[in-house]
């Protein structure tokens, strides 16, 4: 179980992530690995986010405009991304957490990227069940490792072109969905202990409060340059996580 000053730092790192998910509407996930795992090791970062992820996304996916159209929409990806989410995590247990670090600190830079240039095109019709495919089985995957799924599910998601509202709950839902399974998969194999779920429940709190700050901020901020101040550091965070893990 983490120490006091941990849970402290723990705290600190969900009040901001909850913030920038509150204000972009994503990003809570991959900010907040981004800084655990500058103590922690990946394994244990993503226990100590997962129960405020899963919640968190329950809570936007309940708030969004039309919960039953959304499940209908994207249902396959939902299951596609359990399933594959689930097989990453059992097959990958005893894949070292130097790995996991490169794995994550390419995602934060694919992310960082992916926002930053918003080049993502439509997606034809005809070719959107192949491309929730592929999309759900990549953003399984690299969520099996490190739940650092924010790239491949948001660069579909803009790909379909959806209204912001729609978006942002299409987004609670899949993340919803996912969390479930890292969270199932992660006490099957034994990742997470009942003690670290119990500060992943309080760190709940920091979480929420982060989020509510973050949706009023974002009626008063310049979102463009909160943007590029929050991208550039996390581009940052990225490429030391590669760096660090390469160069140990």
């Amino acid at each position: 179980m983490p120490d006091l000053s941990m849970i402290a730092f723990a705290s600190a790192v969900l009040l901001l992530a909850g913030a920038v998910k509150g204000f972009i509407g994503l990003g809570m996930p991959t900010v907040a690995l981004a800084l655990l795992t500058l103590q922690l090791d990946a394994r244990s970062a993503v226990t100590l986010i997962v129960i405020p992820m899963l919640l968190s996304n329950v809570w936007q996916f309940w708030r969004g405009p039309d919960m039953a159209g959304c499940i209908k929409q994207h249902w396959r990806y939902a299951v596609i991304l359990g399933l594959c989410v689930a097989a990453t995590v059992w097959v990958s247990q005893s894949a070292p957490d130097r790995f996991l670090r490169v794995v994550l600190g390419v995602f934060v830079l694919a992310f960082c990227f992916f926002s930053w240039r918003n080049i993502v095109p439509a997606i034809p019709d005809h070719r959107v069940r192949l491309f929730e495919g592929m999309s759900a089985v990549i953003a399984g995957l690299v969520g099996g490792l490190t739940a650092a799924w924010a790239p491949p599910l948001a660069m579909y998601l803009t790909g379909l072109r959806l209204e912001r509202d729609a978006f942002v709950q299409a987004l609670g839902f899949l993340i919803a969905a996912g969390s479930v399974s890292i969270f199932v998969m992660f006490i099957a194999v034994g990742h997470s202990a009942p003690p670290d779920l119990a500060v992943s429940a309080v760190l709940l709190i920091p979480a929420l409060i982060g989020f509510s700050v973050g949706e009023r901020l974002r009626h008063r901020t310049d979102p463009e340059r909160f943007k590029t101040y929050f991208l550039g550091a996390f581009s940052v965070l990225g490429a030391n996580l590669v760096l660090g893990a390469l160069l140990r």
